[in-house]
């Protein structure tokens, strides 16, 4: 009997554990490595110097910016998009992603709009031992 209690008890304890990490609040760092930018056809590739575990991307530029996909890469020639972005956005914009890479493509099929992109910022998830 006591084990049958027992055994109840852990998927509740557990869902509660899951329920509190998802209500902490993340803390973003900047990875401080150099971005590259590489102008391709239709887009800008920006790319850091190894593959870092990327949470978040900011996009640093001036203007109204619009009708982009954001890609990132998962292989040497391999692209997975993680977001199309259909409106116009303004200045700084936080894109929320989770990748395992060292680059991001932005591809911008018209040229609608009168922004631009400057600067691309690569963020990871702050470890608590590291605070």
């Amino acid at each position: 009997m006591t084990k049958l209690i027992f055994l109840c008890l852990i998927p509740i304890y557990l869902s509660l554990i899951g329920c509190a990490v998802l209500f902490t609040e993340q803390v973003y760092v900047l990875i401080d490595q150099p971005v590259t930018e590489k102008p391709i056809f239709h887009g800008v590739i920006f790319s850091i110097p190894e593959k870092a575990n990327v949470r978040k991307i900011r996009l640093l530029g001036v203007g109204k910016y619009q009708n982009f996909d954001i890609s990132v890469r998962i292989k040497e020639s391999r692209w997975e998009l993680k977001k199309k972005v259909q409106g116009g956005i303004t200045f700084p914009y936080d894109i929320f992603i989770s990748a395992e890479t060292d680059a991001i493509k932005i591809i911008k099929p018209t040229t609608t709009g009168s922004g631009r992109i400057d600067t691309v910022e690569f963020y990871t998830i702050a470890d608590i031992e590291d605070m």
